[in-house]
Formats: C-alpha cells, structure tokens, sequence
C-alpha cells in the first residue's frame, strides 16, 4: 500500500466531480517551530518561480504569527504541524471515476469503523463558557466568537476508507484528503475560504446552519425559515463585513463587492447560509500577501477579529491544528485555491483522531441550542451510514418509447438534490438509451443511482393483460412513520415495505400491501399508489401523510379531471365505490381486499 505522502484536493459536489491529485513531492515543507514560520512561507511563495505547486494546510495557530499582538499567544503544546505543504510537480486532473479508482486502491478492500471517545468539552462545562462569552459580548469587547471544541475517535480501518465513505454521502465542492508521513487529515468542508483566479479574488462564509426537514416540504420551509432568520442573517452580515474589509487590503480600490448575500446551501444533514465577496487583486498581491492579510477565516474567529482570537485563546482548552485553518493549493502562476477547514478530521498513526466543531456565538445566542448545533454538525461523522441507492423504475416499448420519462427524471433529479447525489442528467438519458437498445416488446426498465452519482439500468420483459386484473390487498398492521423521509423518495431502502407485504403475502396470499402512517391514515402500497373512488372522484392521500409521489399519481392529479388528495382512513377502503392501486409501469388497475383464508 503506498504511503508516500500525497494530496487530494477534490470537489465532490460538482456535477461530474474533479480533483486534483498531487504525488511524488519534490519537497516537503512541514514547520512545527515558530521561529520557521517566515522561511516556510517563502519557499512555498517562491515554489512558482520553480514551476511547481504547492498543496496542503495551515493550522489554525498560523494566525497568531501573523500578528505582532498575538504573537505571545502561540500554544505551546501542538499536536499537528504550523504548516504543512508538499511542493510538486503537475497535479493528475481527476474525474469522478478516477477520484473513486484512486481511493479504491488507496483503501484497498479495508473497511473501517469510527468509536467515539468522547468530547473535549461537556454540555455543563460548554453551557458556563457560553456564559462568559456573552459577557465578552454584553462589554463591547466583540460582536461574535467562533468557540470551538474537539469530538475524539478512534478509527480502524484505512482512512482512506472512511473519506471515500464521507465524501460518498456528504458532497462538497472544498473537500481534501491529504496523507502525511505518519498521519492522514480528511476535510469534508463545504466553505470556500479563497479562490484566486487570473486576479480575481472571491471568499464565501458560511454562518448559519439548520437541520434538514423530514419531508420535502418541512425542508423547504426550514430552508426559508433560515434564508429570513434575523440571527442567522445579522451572524452572516457580520463575518461577511469582516471578510469584505479583509479582502479590501490586498484588492484594488473600488472593487471589492457582494454580489450574493444570504444564500442558502442545501447539504444532507444540514442547509447553511453563505454569502460570496469578490475583488480584483491589486498588483503584485500573492500567496504570502494573501496569507497574512485574510488568515485565518474571519468565520472560524469572530469579530473583530484580533479580540476575537485573543478571547478564543483564553477559553478554548488544546490548539484547533488543521481545523479551522486551511487546506488548498497555489499554482505556478499564483492562481490559488484554499477551504475553511471546518468539518475536518486529523488521523494519527494508530488510529487516534479528533474532529472540531463549533459555531459563532452572538449577544442572543441560546447556550444550549447552540450546544445543540454542535451536535448537530458533527452527525456527518458520528451518524449511521445510510448507504442507499436512488430508484426509477419505467415502462418502454419501442412505439411509444419511456412512458412519463421527463416526469421520471425531474423526480430523479429532485430526490439527487434533496440526498446531495451528483446527478448528471444527460449521462442518465443515454443511459437509458443504450440499455433498451434494439429491444422489442414492453420492457420494465430499473434505474438506480447510487450515492456517488453513478447509474445503472436493467431492462426485463413485462406483459401487460389489457383490461388488468384486479390486485388483492391486504391491510398492513405494521405502521409507518411519516417522517422518515425515505418515505417521500423512491430508494432502496424499503425494507419496511418489502417485508410487510412478504409477510402478509404469506400469510394471506395478497398480491400488495396498503400502508397507514402513526396517524392512522392511508398512505400508499409497497409499489404502488392509492386512490379511493367515490362519488365520481378518484381520492389520493396527499404527500404529507408520507408516501412516494409516484408518476402516475402525479400525471393523474394533473391532468385526470375528478383526481383529488384528501386524507383518508381503512373505513374510506369499505364504502369506497372502488378501490384502484397503480404505478406507471401497470397503470392504473382495479383492486380489492383479500379473502381471508
């Protein structure tokens, strides 16, 4: 397996994905020493005049040097390098297979598993730092402080293994997986701390966080909830001022603007407001006059910055390291690229490791629910991995070609973007093409898209009897929970349908199972959607009772006439006029209750 050291400067997030791999350093550049600092800085700011490139991180504690003010403040027990950067040659451009190719041989056939070991700080412990913080805040010392702690782990396994699965179920466009000679750093940061590209300059912060909805329309209301939240928004304004000023010290004057304020990114765990600050370089500004100016993040201090940090050294217990500082590359031509190092793991040789977490505290901050958010931030890690696959499943002939295909694609790509899954809709479309390929007849057609936004499809004959059969049903005693909100997308894990309706079918020889939620209301079957006649309508349960909006259901609801939703109940089923179960693959066929046996 190879251990030399490299770096992996990757953007999962993106539509196709890229990277950039760095190998076979031409110089290592690691400074643990203060006194080394100005020498470190220097070579990595003369690597271009060599035609190289540099890559890798700064710790947070780089900023103490950086101010004469701060200075005295420098920890003196460091765990993890001041900075460290490999200089090399040519980076390996990466696509999204080939990022997977690398990982995979990194990794090997290793699995792996995270144990946590405990936090740094405690809730109690966290609650009374709070406290004092906001007196900070009460005396006009700041306006905001970022305090931060670390969440201890120990993994086994390569860690190789564990980025590959993070940046699977957590896309970023700022991620980074670096090996160093005896220890691994994985950052999963969704912040872009600054992009230099031909002079122009843009920084993005990031504050404000709220969990993810249940339901497609919980979501979308947590997501505009945050977009107008006054607290989020003043916490947003401050450090996008702080990164506005900062910039305007290495920028020309007059160009330093805000084209994005408050916008609201979606990720899988959690949507986050940002804001991007843009400008044009002033001539001669480089790495250097870039690193000394902007560093470190003013979203990871507080503000103003300098009382920020002094206040940050006095209550936070250990040195942040590579969290909260930066990971990225400068180019021969001093283009540069560097995160905000939030969401980023620091790996020692035997398996012991740490991750920060944190968030900004201002004078109306709730100390528990801030303590909350923490949590919250750092389920990426610490939560189950759901490993699923998306799910389309259509009906082609060669007449008439995929029936309801674009309605198929806008749900496929809907549930992409509500799971954080590249979906790359015209590379789907071919597939599709190529898989029904000289066919013939009716063809039952299986989709899946897995988590790192690669497709597969099936094709298998199906007969379709016109008129259908009737379907028989039998009532699931097993309810489901509305707010899961598998419920809501069409993904392989259904286990909880499957199984029921494999131990009715069982049990009572039904051809499908009707589902009610913990409210006792009809929901759907296990592959099929409802619909109760009565009176010359056609009722559907709406979406928030938990259930899949199948195609047919929407094209139905749509275009059907006397369709409606409406919630409804077991009693609904017997003084129904008729009872109809349907997808788009059968249609829409006659259904009735089971003849208990």
């Amino acid at each position: 397996m190879n251990r030399q050291p490299f770096v992996l400067i990757d953007d999962s997030l993106s539509p196709g994905g890229s990277a950039w791999l760095f190998e076979n350093p031409v110089e290592i550049i690691a400074c643990d020493d203060p006194a080394g600092v100005n020498e470190a800085l220097d070579r990595i700011a003369g690597a271009g005049s060599r035609g190289l490139y540099a890559a890798g991180f700064m710790a947070y504690e780089l900023g103490y040097l950086l101010e004469t003010r701060l200075a005295p403040l420098m920890p003196a027990e460091r765990r993890q390098p001041l900075i460290w950067m490999g200089l090399f040659g040519e980076p390996l451009r990466l696509d999204r297979d080939g990022i997977m190719r690398f990982l995979d041989a990194q990794a090997g056939n290793n699995s792996h598993a995270v144990e946590g070991r405990g936090q740094t700080v405690e809730r109690e412990q966290y609650l009374d730092v709070i406290g004092r913080v906001k007196d900070y805040i009460a005396a006009g010392d700041v306006y905001q402080i970022n305090f931060t702690f670390h969440h201890r782990f120990r993994l086994t396994g390569d860690p190789a293994s564990l980025y590959r699965d993070l940046r699977r179920r957590q896309p970023v466009a700022h991620g980074a997986l670096l090996q160093g000679p005896d220890w691994h750093l994985l950052s999963l940061s969704p912040e872009l701390f600054v992009e230099i590209n031909g002079g122009h300059a843009v920084t993005r912060p990031m504050k404000g966080t709220a969990q993810r909805g249940a339901t497609p329309a919980e979501d979308a209301d947590i997501a505009a909830w945050l977009r107008a939240d006054p607290k989020s928004r003043a916490e947003n304004l401050m450090i996008t001022d702080l990164l506005r000023n900062d910039l305007s010290r290495v920028a020309l004057i007059g160009s330093v603007r805000v084209p994005d304020l408050f916008t609201v990114e979606t990720y899988p765990t959690v949507h986050q407001m940002t804001s991007t600050v843009e400008a044009r370089l002033r001539p001669g500004m480089g790495f250097r006059d870039i690193v000394e100016r902007l560093f470190p993040c003013g979203s990871v201090t507080g503000a103003p910055k300098i009382r920020a940090m002094e206040i940050i050294h006095e209550l936070e217990t250990g040195s942040r390291g590579a969290y909260t500082g930066s990971v990225g590359m400068v180019a021969p031509n001093g283009d540069l690229r560097f995160n905000v190092a939030i969401r980023t793991l620091f790996v020692g040789a035997g398996g012991d490791g740490e991750m920060g977490i944190g968030s900004g505290i201002v004078h109306d901050s709730d100390p528990a629910a801030e303590y909350e958010e923490c949590l919250l931030k750092a389920r990426f890690l610490t939560a189950e991995h759901e490993g699923f696959q998306l799910i389309e499943t259509m009906r082609w002939s060669r007449g008439d070609g995929f029936y309801l295909l674009e309605e198929h694609m806008e749900r496929l790509e809907s549930s992409a973007r509500f799971f954080g899954i590249p979906c790359d809709s015209s590379t789907v479309r071919a597939l599709l093409a190529l898989c029904v390929r000289g066919m013939n007849g009716k063809q039952r057609v299986r989709l899946l898209l897995d988590q790192g936004g690669r497709a597969s499809a099936t094709a298998t004959a199906v007969t379709l009897p016109d008129p259908p059969p009737a379907v028989s049903y039998a009532l699931a005693t097993r309810p489901v929970d509305s707010r899961d909100r598998h419920r809501y997308h069409k993904t392989t894990r259904r286990e909880v349908l499957d199984e029921e309706r494999e131990r009715l079918a069982a049990e009572t020889g039904c051809d499908e199972v009707l589902f009610v939620n913990e409210r006792g209301e009809l929901t759907e079957g296990s592959y099929t959607n409802l619909f109760v006649e009565k009176g010359g309508w056609l009722l559907t349960p709406p979406l928030s009772c938990g259930l899949l909006d199948g195609t047919l259901r929407r094209e139905l609801l749509e275009t059907g006439g006397q369709v409606e939703e409406r919630v409804l109940y077991p009693r609904d089923l017997e003084e129904a006029d008729a009872v109809w179960l349907g997808n788009s693959v059968r249609g829409l066929r006659p259904a009735r209750a089971v003849t208990p046996r």
